[in-house]
């Protein structure tokens, strides 16, 4: 039985879909629009792949370890004021 190959429309909609996903799980371990970049940098790694059907779950794999190993960002009290160095 043939593999039926991802359309570049439908791995480009399949992607958007798991930086959703890793963007609402590690939105306490990154920035705007990190997510996206690594899922799209680690996607492009696979640019000449002869069969993409598995890409998205290998991108979201690799993406995911990155930042799972990464601590929560550590959130200033509301109306803490930044840091500044004594002169």
């Amino acid at each position: 039985m043939p593999v039926q190959e991802l359309t570049p429309q439908a791995l480009d909609d399949q992607l958007h879909r798991v930086v959703d996903l890793l963007d609402r799980k590690y939105s306490d371990r990154t920035a705007g629009g990190e997510v996206e970049q690594a899922v799209y940098e680690e996607a492009a790694l696979f640019r000449d792949a002869r069969v993409k059907q598995y890409v998205p779950v290998l991108v979201q794999h690799a993406v995911q370890e990155r930042f799972r190993r990464r601590p929560p960002h550590l959130g200033a009290p509301a109306g803490a004021r930044p840091f500044t160095p004594p002169r």
